[in-house]
Order: C-alpha cells, then sequence, then structure tokens
C-alpha cells in the first residue's frame, strides 16, 4: 500500500494533481480543499494516500491531513457512498464541515453534495459519526467549532506552531482543541504541543 508521496507538484486539474516521484509521475485524486492547500506547480508537496482498486485498474487519492484521510474511509464505508462521492463530500464540505455534520448528525449538509440524495445523506449522517469515533476522530461541537468559545491565547499559539511544523490548519485546530479538553485547566502553548503531537501522526514537511 502507498501510504503517502513526497515529490514535486507537476501539475494536475480540478480533483486531481500530479505528484513526480524519483522521474514517476503519479496522478492522485484530491479534494478542492486540499487542491487548494498545495504549494504552486514545481514546489515540493506531501500528501498522505489510499489507493483504491476497481476492475481495470486502480486509482490513488490524496489527503492534506491524516483525519481527512479518516473521513474519508469512514465515508467509503457507508453503504451506498464510493470514492468519488466521499471526496465530493470532503470537496464540498471540508474536514471541518463534516466534523461539525457529524457532531449535529446534520443530513440537510450532506444534501448539499452533488448525488447525494435525502435517503443516503440521512445513512450518512447516522453511520459516519460511529465510524469516526472507532478511528478516535473527535468531531464533538467544541472540536467542529459548533458554538465553541473562541481559541484562548495558548491555544491560538499551540496551533499555530503545529501548522509551522507542517500540519494543516484543520488538522492542528482539532489535535490542540481535544489536548486541551484532555488536559484540563489552563495548559501553556507548549504542553498543548507536546500533548497534541502525540495525537498526530509525522508532520509533513516542504
Amino acid at each position: 500500500m502507498i501510504d503517502h508521496l513526497r515529490g514535486r507538484l507537476a501539475g494536475g486539474g480540478k480533483d486531481f494533481v500530479v505528484v513526480e516521484c524519483a522521474g514517476i509521475g503519479f496522478r492522485v485524486h484530491v479534494s478542492a480543499s486540499t487542491r487548494n492547500e498545495l504549494p504552486p506547480d514545481g514546489e515540493t508537496c506531501f500528501l498522505r494516500t489510499h489507493p483504491h482498486f476497481r476492475d481495470g485498474g486502480a486509482d490513488l487519492y490524496g489527503f492534506s491531513s491524516e483525519t481527512e484521510r479518516e473521513i474519508f474511509l469512514a465515508a467509503t464505508g457507508v453503504s451506498g457512498v464510493g470514492p468519488k462521492s466521499a471526496l465530493a463530500v470532503l470537496s464540498v464540505l471540508g474536514v471541518s464541515g463534516v466534523l461539525a455534520a457529524c457532531a449535529r448528525e446534520d443530513a440537510v449538509a450532506f444534501t448539499r453534495v452533488p448525488g447525494i440524495g435525502k435517503k443516503l445523506a440521512q445513512r450518512i449522517a447516522m453511520e459516519l459519526p460511529d465510524r469516526l469515533r472507532k478511528v478516535s476522530v473527535e468531531f464533538s461541537p467544541a472540536v467542529a467549532g459548533v458554538g465553541d468559545a473562541p481559541p484562548s491565547a495558548p491555544e491560538a499559539e499551540a496551533a499555530m506552531a503545529l501548522v509551522a511544523l507542517g500540519f494543516s490548519r484543520t488538522e492542528a485546530q482539532v489535535a490542540v482543541s481535544a489536548s486541551r479538553r484532555e488536559i484540563g485547566g489552563d495548559p501553556t502553548a507548549e504542553v498543548l504541543v507536546r500533548q497534541a503531537l502525540k495525537r498526530l501522526s509525522p508532520p509533513r514537511h516542504g
């Protein structure tokens, strides 16, 4: 299994990019949010990946964060949701939007995705939260940004530090918010960073 790619961004289209690694160009399907987070063509990029095998070939999907990949995998486990639909969900709602919808079990949010009707949206809203819980993805209202107070100064500082290490902004904010709840009280930014790093996979670079 190809877990990730690190290489030169060599162009792409609306929903895919080409990552050149050791002279080989990998065509990787990505969400709109991930596409927007990538550097300009010609620069080095890092994508977590998941290969999907089908009759007649295989497709490679790429993600800007481990949380985005977990959401994709969990969504494809819902009956009626294939890889393209799961990627469409992430393109329309983004990671934070999916987490917020899961926190509310909001089927209406998923109907905004082209190709997902009312019945399938209801199934996603019911099943996706349970699937995400099984892989320890946090999506409580506090983490998803639903009715939560603004982040404290240490939280904001810790999130900025994680972004500087190579994590996406959403991934950093989710990890820091969850870490603060776990620790309790008023931890310093340094403490929050250490705890958040325990929750996150190794950071991307470049």
